[in-house]
């Protein structure tokens, strides 16, 4: 079972050939150009940025934001007009200048030939839970898995794990993306309405959790309540 929010923009993140960190080789999981998707790509002066994903740390931008460029792209086989070239507004980080990578929604994007400096791999790692007393996160829902087969739309039974992204709770978890566990044992747990409610709907939920091992266990589950 697997279960994401509605999908955002028509961009496709694809590995790309170029290193993402120096002295690392980011892996090749596909053709840049994809047979039938948009490959994440962002022209910024003159020059193609390439996207890479599963950003687990928001990274500090500096406020300043410049216009890149989504090429148009057909990614229905020539069934349908291709979409025309897109404007869009990207954030400059911290301590990396524009002409290596920049920020556009929730992936960094890589200046073809440059490398990101080693200290940024820290955006790629979710954090570890290490925090000695039970505690509460607010946290905007990515997605869910588990093993059960849904019986119906909505039906969502423990074990299963949620990917959230923290927006309130400990300052160490705060923008960070990261897996919390619900087992039999979470008391209350997320019903069909709340997935429904929420999860369809890129909502948020709120969780009262310990830490077990490094991972984020759920004690509670719940969705904000709707106004």
């Amino acid at each position: 079972m697997t279960w994401l929010p509605s999908p955002s923009p028509r961009l496709t993140l694809l590995a790309a050939t170029v290193p993402l960190f120096a002295g690392c080789i980011s892996p090749v999981t596909g053709d840049r150009a994809g047979e039938a998707e948009c490959a994440a790509v962002i022209v910024y002066g003159g020059v193609t940025y390439w996207g890479h994903g599963e950003l687990k740390r928001d990274p500090a931008t500096t406020g300043r934001h410049v216009t890149g460029m989504i090429p148009s792209c057909d990614d229905s086989g020539g069934q349908e007009p291709p979409e025309r070239d897109e404007a869009v507004q990207v954030a400059e980080l911290v301590d990396v200048p524009l002409e290596t990578a920049f920020r556009w929604g929730d992936s960094i994007f890589i200046r073809e030939g440059r490398e990101l400096p080693a200290a940024t791999r820290v955006w790629f790692r979710a954090p570890r839970c290490t925090t000695s007393t039970k505690f509460e996160l607010v946290a905007d829902w990515v997605g869910v898995t588990g093993p059960r087969r849904p019986r119906f739309d909505g039906d969502l039974r423990p074990p299963y794990r949620l990917q959230v992204h923290v927006t309130k709770g400990p300052d160490e978890y705060v923008g960070a993306t990261i897996a919390v566990h619900a087992d039999a044992a979470t008391d209350p747990t997320l019903g069909p309405e709340d997935v429904k409610a929420s999860l369809w709907q890129g909502g948020q939920v709120i969780a009262r959790v310990k830490c077990d091992a490094g991972r984020f266990q759920a004690l509670s589950l719940r969705v904000p309540s709707q106004q």
